[in-house]
């Protein structure tokens, strides 16, 4: 039986949401943003100033220029763009700007893709703050 691609996306940012949780040691959930369905320009998952759009797709090995826009319409001013996206048989790889580590590149469209162990490793080392906006969120 096929699978239609808004349960197949939904699992695919829900299986993210879950990767962060575990990989990064949260102790929070990384939620799907649910309006995103019914609001244009809303990231699919959010942590701390990080705009996650998640694509899962067939066939292909490179990200569609559409996927990228989606997502780069979805970040606010101050706040990061990631596209994370799978394609079948292959590893899930993040779509970042290159000036979101490299500070000279800022004024750039360029981007850098990563493994997602490498983007993880980035979020640990150097966006801890996101990591703490994100587990500070759900205090009351």
């Amino acid at each position: 039986m096929a699978i239609n691609s808004r349960t197949k996306g939904a699992n695919f940012e829900r299986e993210i949401g879950n990767l962060l949780v575990e990989q990064l040691g949260l102790s929070q959930p990384v939620k799907r943003i649910l309006e995103q369905t019914r609001t244009k320009e809303l990231p699919d998952l959010k942590l701390g100033r990080w705009c996650l759009e998640c694509k899962r797709y067939g066939d292909g090995s490179e990200p569609s220029s559409d996927w990228w826009d989606q997502v780069l319409a979805a970040t606010g001013e101050g706040e990061f763009p990631a596209l994370i996206y799978k394609f079948n048989r292959r590893p899930i790889k993040v779509r970042i700007l290159a000036g979101t580590l490299i500070p000279e590149l800022d004024f750039s469209p360029m981007t850098i893709d990563l493994m997602w162990e490498d983007f993880i490793e980035i979020l640990r080392y150097l966006f801890q703050v996101d990591i703490e906006q994100h587990e500070s969120s759900f205090q009351v």
